[in-house]
């Protein structure tokens, strides 16, 4: 009994190892500080990259009332995105139409444990 509980705990640690991952590509820490919607067509779309305890920018900005289908790419581990004070939760594959109408700076964090680094896995959403 004791041999399988080690076995399964060897299991888990190996998972939680691989889901995380390490960041060794320079790529990946390439940052730029904002990125703004596509406003050109009725609905706009904003791809949401994510890294082992970070996302690609610090801030992302859409337009007040307008939808725009935000999609979240995890590239190392993950991850989710939750748009605090608002419903909106967008996880790995899926788009999801947001639309925000009141303007203002929402917080958005990862919404699923990540590893060591994952409190501190947090964007700016600006809703102007």
């Amino acid at each position: 009994m004791k041999k399988w509980l080690l076995f399964a705990s060897a299991m888990c640690l190996t998972f939680v190892i691989a889901a995380c991952g390490a960041n060794n590509t320079k790529e990946a820490n390439k940052e730029v500080d904002t990125v703004v919607a596509d406003s050109g067509a009725a609905a706009s779309d904003l791809v949401i990259t994510a890294s082992n305890w970070k996302f690609d920018q610090k801030e992302y900005k859409i337009k007040a009332g307008q939808t725009v289908n935000i999609e979240l790419d995890s590239i190392e581990g993950m991850h989710g995105v939750q748009i605090k004070n608002t419903d909106y939760t967008i996880s790995g594959g899926k788009a999801v139409p947001v639309t925000i109408s009141e303007p203002g700076t929402y917080e958005m964090i990862c919404n699923r444990p990540c590893g060591t680094g994952h409190i501190e896995m947090k964007a700016t959403l600006v809703v102007e």
